[in-house]
């Protein structure tokens, strides 16, 4: 076998310095999120503001990015919460991760804080730190053109911030290559809190990518690729996206969505099919993919909005959701204007549409008013307003400094009981479908470690319905596909959570792995194509204990620098509360106390106390994890 190590660009902004590393820790965590979860866990301390000097931010490709597995383009940016102190990861897709590698850099370690703004070149194993002067409180377009112009190179790939970043908006994400957003815990307002407006990459670097066995990696490549094209799950992707498959109504139409703040998941069919994907097809004039990836699930829409003409990539399904049933809007050009806006600012999309939902609750209730709103009248519907509201946000004008805060901060600041209205879990906002209905994808969003979102542990298995037979066959669960049943699901929800970890860390998108193809869900695939391109021998149980680390070091994290307890992984009340209208699941709500079973079991699957949701001692040493155990104890 031969040593592998990672090649670490170390950037101290406040030095202007940076420092070149050989890690074997890159390829020990493979790469992306473990890596970044590690060096968080490692070099961050307690007491630092996310949004300080202080912090760290990591932004890593997987040990698979780059690579002919199919979807290879993925990057992780690790870092301290803004929104409740704990971890954040956020995976992005595009052409960026790829580029980086063909720089030859795998992950960057942001330090410190620059004095005026900058963005990183790097280009053949270095990294150059650049006046951003003239790109600063550019969107992200004109950043990238401006960028490429500068750099005279149209193959250079760039991750940038917005006007949001740069103004240290809660919910600020980095978006890649004008369209792919890596949106959680505030990434993009801790890039804009070192003044780093972007970083960009060459993707006609001159490194490969060393494969050590190029006849096995292949061999596995092949079976990987067939499974794939075979796929009904993929096949669905690549002809509607995932505006298709999970937008507002999902495939049929009729799957429960987010309406009106989650005050109910049934949405007016009439409103519903304005906003499907066959709604669009007249406005579609392309698809767009990520690196090597078959599916190419990214739309490409021009339409016409109050007289202005909006053209853009993405319409992912939380953008569709967010602003048309979320916030009761039923005119297709309104819901695609608000994405494109908050592609161009640099805004998450989720945590935009529930601050922004939370507010219009309030509003039609009287706890805010015309004076806190300055005027806007945020009612459900009123696309024009709730628009105009993104770019207030974005640069903190009038309301939108409050709403810039998040949903809890701001409802902090308003006050008047306002919480009530908040849409949250761990401080972060939700923008979510089926918590009332799909029992497992529900309890996955609750128990999140970075805070909300289905992309951390919640199973497709009960959105495709699969059988009892395949269930239990997959899963040994034969309720796995039934979404209305608790049986099972704290168990499916924990095996999802740790092999999400594995995807992230690898660096693969999620939509060519085992989450929409329940064929590919076995870690065997991860092991082959690590064994092969490194020349290790890795069994899958240690490739799966990889995966499990991960998760318990983010816990111990939000345990010790957040306060997380059990507490913090419950759902809004509402969901527990108030039933779902009409519809196929008129009545359905999610049951308190058995989702306390279904939230035990998933503690008891990963050996966590059942009563308060945190990590035994003796059971991390036991697991091998013994660092974690005294992080534990040594920080009281």
């Amino acid at each position: 076998m031969k040593e592998l190590y990672g090649s670490i660009a170390r950037v101290d902004l406040t030095s202007g310095t940076v420092k070149h590393e050989k890690s074997k820790d890159f390829y020990k965590w493979l790469g992306g999120r473990g890596y970044g979860v590690k060096k968080v866990f490692d070099e961050v301390p307690k007491d630092v503001d996310p949004l300080s000097a202080q912090n760290k931010i990591v932004i890593a490709a997987g040990c698979f990015t780059g690579t002919s597995i199919p979807g290879s383009s993925r990057i992780n940016i690790v870092s301290r919460n803004v929104f409740n102190n704990g971890i954040t990861y956020a995976s992005g897709g595009g052409d960026f991760a790829p580029a980086l590698r063909k720089s030859a850099i795998d992950a960057l370690i942001i330090e410190g804080r620059s004095e005026k703004p900058v963005y990183l070149e790097v280009k053949e194993g270095f990294v150059n730190i650049k006046d951003a002067g003239n790109v600063w409180g550019k969107t992200i377009t004109d950043t990238e053109l401006a960028i490429k112009e500068e750099l005279n190179d149209k193959n250079v790939k760039i991750a940038a911030i917005g006007p949001a970043g740069e103004n240290r908006v809660k919910m600020a994400c980095v978006i890649i290559d004008r369209a792919h957003a890596a949106a959680w815990g505030g990434c993009g307002a801790i890039l804009g809190s070192k003044n780093l407006k972007a970083v960009a990459a060459y993707s006609n670097g001159p490194r490969e990518i060393e494969i050590f066995d190029k006849e096995k990696f292949t061999d596995e490549l092949n079976r990987y690729r067939w499974i794939l094209s075979a796929s009904i799950p993929a096949a669905n992707l690549k002809r509607v996206g995932t505006h298709g498959t999970a937008g507002a109504g999902g495939l049929t139409g009729k799957a429960p969505t987010s309406v009106r703040n989650s005050l109910d998941e049934y949405w007016d069919p009439d409103k519903n099919g304005k906003v499907t994907e066959s709604a669009y097809k007249e406005y579609e004039i392309g698809r767009s993919t990520c690196y090597n990836c078959p599916i190419a699930c990214l739309h490409e829409y021009e339409m016409s909005y109050d007289g202005e003409i909006v053209k853009g990539v993405g319409m992912h399904a939380n953008s569709v959701r967010g602003f048309s049933s979320n916030w009761d809007v039923d005119e297709p050009a309104a819901v695609f204007k608000a994405h494109v806006l908050c592609n161009e600012y640099g805004l998450d999309v989720d945590g935009t549409s529930s601050t922004v939902a939370w507010a219009i609750e309030c509003y039609e209730e009287g706890i805010i008013t015309d004076e806190d709103t300055h005027g806007r009248k945020l009612t459900w519907g009123n696309h024009k307003e709730l628009i105009k509201l993104i770019a207030e946000i974005a640069h903190r004008e009038k309301f939108g400094d409050v709403l810039a805060e998040g949903v809890v901060n701001a409802s902090k600041i308003i006050g008047r009981n306002s919480i009530k209205n908040a849409m949250q879990i761990k401080d972060v906002a939700i923008n979510e479908q089926s918590l009332r209905t799909h029992k497992a994808w529900a309890l996955g969003i609750a128990i999140s470690s970075r805070g909300s979102g289905h992309v951390s542990a919640s199973p497709q298995t009960e959105k495709r319905g699969i059988s009892p037979e395949t269930g239990k066959w997959l899963f040994n669960n034969p309720e796995a596909g039934n979404p209305i049943s608790y049986e099972g699901k704290g168990r499916l929800v924990g095996w999802y959570e740790i092999y999400k970890a594995l995807v992230d860390s690898v660096g693969i998108c999620y939509f060519n792995a085992g989450w929409y193809e329940f064929a590919l869900s076995d870690v065997t695939y991860f092991r082959e194509f690590y064994n092969s391109i490194t020349g290790a021998e890795l069994s899958n149980e240690e490739m799966w204990r990889i995966g499990e680390e991960v998760i318990n070091i983010e816990k111990a994290i939000n345990t010790v620098y957040a306060g997380l307890t059990r507490k913090d992984d419950y759902l809004p009340e509402r969901i527990m509360s108030i039933p779902i209208s009409d519809g196929k699941f008129k009545g359905e709500l999610m049951h308190r106390d058995k989702f306390d079973k279904m939230l035990e079991e998933y503690y008891e699957f990963h050996g966590w106390d059942k009563k308060t949701g945190l990590q035994h001692e003796e059971v991390l040493k036991e697991k091998g994890f013994a660092k974690i155990a005294e992080f534990l104890t040594s920080i009281q």
